[in-house]
């Protein structure tokens, strides 16, 4: 027995010249699904309680939920007067329910809308367990899931809320089930029932929550095993007489009341969303193919240190294990479209992550060569290289900007980083990979509760949103109209201000002011002399009631906010 399998024995643990190891093993191998269940917490529960409303995408769905909740009509979605003719309205169902059981639409708080991301995210690692399970072993499914559910882009999903970490479950589910009818085409005992209606209510789920993602990745999968076997018919137990009704069932609904409603919203759909991100890079989102290859180095840390020489080694090996055809037609076709549709965004390949983490599980408990030869090495000399770059860019950002609250916090998350990234890189270049991601999970995990929950909250310059909602708070007269802002119309200060903040240009601000003597304006420094020229033209001559300064993410631009008033 070599080192570097000394743990997670299906006979009991490891051998007692590793003592360090043995409450790990023992709670992976006894209580699996316990520490799956908390190494998702562990890495999303803090961000998902301390990070503001993100801009864009998060703030967008989190208001038009509120809007949802507050109009009580649960078929069209707006954000402010606006149709958001993008997604389907799933995410915004389980929002609006978690709103309604934990939170209040009144209060502006994200967390509440934050839930149900986390439940996708825990739900997704779980069902990873069992799909690793059914294809390449429990030690395997321990430890793919343990991959998934420690990596940063899951930490990240697990509190952002949005869709992506539900369409994960949904996606998971449903290959579980398609899994189950690959690995049992040459035996006589078929997958139930149960199985059939499992896989149907799981692409329902997909397409009522992010539309076409699911089935893509799903019948790419199907066809990829299809053609590559050359047989079809393992698919039988799938069922779709009884299936197809059942999809339907949970998708088709919502898709029939607002095709009533808007006979438009399809057409709108497509044209506005979906076609243009197949044909150019959306909202300053475009990247050459190979881009996704390159962020998963970071984003599915630590597995990422042995992904490429996994992928060789299951490409090898794919004739002689049977659950490596499976895992090979999920991930390929699917991250090869991702790759090839110019709009990119780093978690729109998350579908493809448990593909990587049964594979790259699959590679270490089989002792494959390529996971220690120089490949690796490669890899381990870049994870120190990355380890340290970070750690420094980590410190670097709150003295640059000035925020001597974060500097403390920011050295917690560099040491952790390094210690992270040079753990697993010490134990890789030792050809010892398994100990690399024993290592390397729970640190990557304290790393994201670290940074979400320590850090990133108190790097002031980013959090333009609530600074201004919270000056204008402190600022505003009694029965003052609601909050304009000009120049500076992200959909947190939205979210935050409420339903009614206009968001304005500049000469329509001087507008707003004019007839508001009691108004607050935000105006951006961009903006400034545009608003100015127009308000002194109406005869008013605006004073500076506070401003504040910082950074634009969205944009990524520096930005200076003045709050204006009426001279009283």
């Amino acid at each position: 027995m070599t080192e570097d399998t000394v743990t997670l024995q299906s006979s009991g643990g490891p051998p007692a010249r590793a003592p360090g190891w043995r409450v790990w093993a023992d709670l992976a191998l006894r209580r699996p699904r316990l520490l799956l269940v908390l190494l998702v917490l562990l890495g999303s529960l803090p961000g998902l309680l301390t990070m503001p409303p993100l801009d864009r995408d998060e703030a967008r769905f989190a208001q038009a939920t509120t809007q949802m909740v507050e109009s009580g009509d649960y078929i069209s979605i707006h954000f402010q007067g606006e149709p958001r003719n993008k997604k389907p309205a799933g995410i915004h169902w389980l929002q609006a329910a978690s709103v309604w059981l934990f939170g209040d639409a009144e209060a502006h708080e994200i967390w509440a809308y934050r839930l149900p991301s986390l439940a996708g995210a825990i739900l997704a690692v779980l069902v990873t367990f069992s799909l690793g399970q059914t294809l390449v072993g429990r030690r395997q499914g321990i430890l793919a899931a343990a991959l998934l559910g420690g990596c940063i882009i899951v930490a990240v999903e697990g509190f952002y809320a949005k869709t992506d970490a539900v369409l994960l479950f949904s996606v998971v589910s449903a290959q579980l089930a398609l899994a189950r009818c690959w690995m049992a085409r040459d035996q006589v005992a078929k997958p139930e029932l149960g199985t059939a209606l499992a896989f149907w209510a799981a692409v329902g789920l997909g397409i009522l929550v992010k539309g076409p993602i699911n089935p893509l990745v799903i019948g790419f999968t199907v066809l990829a095993l299809g053609f590559s076997a050359r047989r079809w018919r393992w698919m039988a137990p799938l069922r779709p007489l009884i299936g197809v009704p059942v999809m339907l069932a949970i998708a088709a609904p919502w898709f029939v009341a607002i095709t009533l409603r808007d006979s438009e919203f399809l057409i709108r759909a497509a044209n506005e969303d979906l076609i243009p991100k197949l044909l150019r890079g959306v909202e300053s989102h475009g990247a050459p193919p190979g881009t996704y290859l390159v962020a998963h180095l970071l984003a599915f840390w630590p597995a990422a240190l042995f992904t490429i020489p996994a992928l060789i080694a299951a490409w090898l090996s794919r004739r002689r294990v049977d659950a490596l055809p499976f895992v090979l037609a999920w991930l390929i076709p699917s991250w090869l479209m991702f790759e090839l549709v110019p709009t990119k965004l780093v978690h729109y390949t998350l579908p493809a992550y448990p593909a990587l983490a049964l594979m790259v599980a699959w590679a270490v408990f089989s002792g494959s060569a390529w996971l220690k030869g120089r490949l690796a090495k490669a890899f381990a000399l870049l994870t120190f290289l990355g380890g340290l770059v970070l750690a420094v860019g980590v410190v670097y950002l709150p003295i640059a900007f000035d925020e001597p609250g974060a500097i403390g916090p920011a050295v917690v998350a560099a040491i952790l980083v390094v210690a992270a990234a040079w753990g697993a890189g010490w134990f890789a270049w030792r050809a010892q990979p398994l100990r690399a991601l024993v290592w390397g999970i729970p640190m990557t995990v304290l790393v994201a509760a670290s940074g979400l929950g320590l850090y990133a909250p108190k790097l002031q310059f980013l959090w333009l949103s609530p600074r201004l909602v919270e000056t204008y708070e402190q600022l505003k007269p009694a029965d003052a109209p609601p909050l304009a802002s000009a120049g500076y119309h992200e959909p947190s200060l939205v979210f935050l201000a409420g339903q009614e903040t206009e968001l304005l240009s500049a000469p329509a601000a001087a507008d707003y002011l004019a007839k508001h003597p009691k108004a607050l304006v935000a105006v951006t420094g961009r903006e400034a002399e545009s608003f100015l020229a127009a308000a002194r033209a109406q005869g008013i001559d605006p004073v500076a009631r506070g401003d504040l300064e910082g950074v634009n993410y969205s944009k990524a631009r520096r930005e200076v906010i003045t709050l204006y008033g009426r001279d009283r």
